[in-house]
């Protein structure tokens, strides 16, 4: 089942809620491998989408490669709530620290021209980093995930956070499967070049010759 955590009761995650309340649903983490097209996955959302949580996003060339990942998700707000920023956080699990946060536009309220179908009530939105709705910005996405590992394979951590304005609700919300995170892994491989692959297999007939 998958576990949203918040700094809310249970209650506070309804959506007809008829109090002041905010809350997240449907959340989604998206990745692009080497600049290409967004991938992506559920991480608090239940469609025919993988799930990032347990995926396997592939092995890659750590020296020409890319990975970066980003996020879009869904609020609810009423009574004198508002949700004033949504924001994607990840790490690498075996490095440790702090997590990197990248930023999730508002892309579209319930009742806009284009908005999906399922922003059901009044004060339900749309944020995120892909290009939608009133995010015509370019994307929002991390850097390069990839940058400074070693080969090996590692484990991508992923969170989400929406930031309130504290109006009969806690001024964070967190969707991070039950402090747990959401995990995929990837691995790393050392592949050299083939012109520098070339080079070395020159040398060593060089060096065969020098000896013979």
């Amino acid at each position: 089942m998958k576990a949203i955590r918040a700094l809310l009761t249970a209650i506070l995650f309804i959506p007809s809620a008829g109090f002041g309340a905010v809350g997240i649903y449907d959340t989604f983490a998206f990745t692009s491998i080497n600049g290409g097209g967004l991938n992506f996955y559920d991480a608090g959302a239940t469609t025919v989408l993988p799930e990032f949580q347990g995926s396997t996003i592939g092995t890659f060339n750590r020296f020409t490669d890319t990975l970066q990942i980003g996020g879009q998700q869904k609020s609810f707000k009423n009574t004198g709530s508002d949700v004033t920023s949504h924001s994607t956080f990840w790490r690498i699990l075996e490095l440790g620290g702090a997590f990197t946060s990248v930023a999730m536009p508002f892309q579209w309220n319930r009742g806009d021209f284009g908005a999906p179908g399922n922003l059901n009530n009044t004060g339900d939105q749309q944020w995120g980093g892909n290009s939608e709705g009133a995010n015509g910005n370019p994307i929002e996405i991390s850097s390069n995930v990839f940058s400074g590992l070693l080969n090996g394979t590692y484990t991508l951590q992923f969170y989400t956070q929406i930031t309130t304005n504290g109006v009969d609700a806690a001024s964070s919300v967190l969707n991070d499967n039950g402090g747990s995170y959401y995990n995929a892994n990837f691995t790393l491989v050392p592949e050299p070049s083939k012109a520098l692959v070339a080079g070395l297999g020159l040398s060593a007939l060089f060096f065969r010759r020098r000896r013979a």
